[in-house]
Parts: C-alpha cells; sequence; structure tokens
C-alpha cells in the first residue's frame, strides 16, 4: 500500500492506493493532523511507502512525514515526486467519479469547475505518478 500525499497550507489531500493504483479511500484534512492522519490509517491498513508531491508547503510537510516514517518498525520509505499539473489532473478524475447533478449536468465540463475542493484527488494522482515512475525503473 501507499499513502499518497497532496501538502497545502491550511488542507492537505491523502489517498491511500495499492501497487496497482486502486484507491482505497482519499480525504482532505487539516494540514496540521497529518501525522494523525499517517498514525490512524497505518493502524488500519498498513502501507510500505509514502509519497508526496513536491508543491505548496512541502517543505514544511516533509520533514513531518519523513520524522513519523522514521519512528515506524516496518521500514517505510519516503518519496518526492513532481506534482506540475495535478490540480487540472484532479479536477477531470473529481468529474469522472463524482455524477453532477441538477444543472451541472447540461453544462459541458470545460466550462466547470469542481464545487469542492479536489486534493484528495490529486493525492490520489500523485500515487498514481509514484507507481508510473517504478513502473519504468
Amino acid at each position: 500500500m501507499i499513502a499518497a500525499i497532496d501538502p497545502g497550507s491550511e488542507k492537505t489531500g491523502v489517498a491511500l492506493i495499492d501497487e496497482k493504483g486502486s484507491l482505497i479511500c482519499k480525504a482532505i484534512i487539516p494540514t496540521g493532523e497529518l501525522k494523525q492522519w499517517l498514525t490512524s490509517t497505518y493502524k488500519k491498513c498498513a502501507f510500505s511507502h509514502i509519497v508526496m508531491g513536491n508543491g505548496t508547503n512541502h517543505k514544511h510537510l516533509q520533514p513531518v512525514a519523513e520524522a513519523w516514517a522514521n519512528r515506524q518498525a516496518g521500514g517505510i520509505t519516503f518519496s518526492l515526486i513532481d506534482e506540475n499539473y495535478t490540480t487540472v489532473e484532479g479536477r477531470k478524475l473529481y468529474f469522472k467519479y463524482t455524477p453532477r447533478r441538477g444543472w451541472r449536468r447540461f453544462v459541458p465540463l470545460a466550462l466547470q469547475y469542481p464545487p469542492e475542493p479536489v486534493d484528495d484527488f490529486v493525492a490520489w494522482i500523485i500515487g498514481l505518478r509514484y507507481i508510473k515512475t517504478q513502473q519504468h525503473k
């Protein structure tokens, strides 16, 4: 399992995915609660790697995640991944998995912006990018 993180200043997208990229769970959490999310998620479903996007606020959250990983007995590894254009991809993924309701059904997707944050979908994309880099090694 892989824990993927889209680090933000106030909110952080998180996702837990398997080695094939299938989503196990995702959420948007307050940035200050990252350690708690890692701990509670690890207790429910142990993961072996943490991947974080290298964008907004990663310089603050990277040490938090690495320190947490180093304290675990299971040898959890950590890496950063390029997160360029992940927000755009996250919006597309949002509309793929979230059915449009009401007037949104009649407006072309190209003219719409998700009505809620997509940081959790972006975390999923960060995890998928990591998997893709591992397949090319």
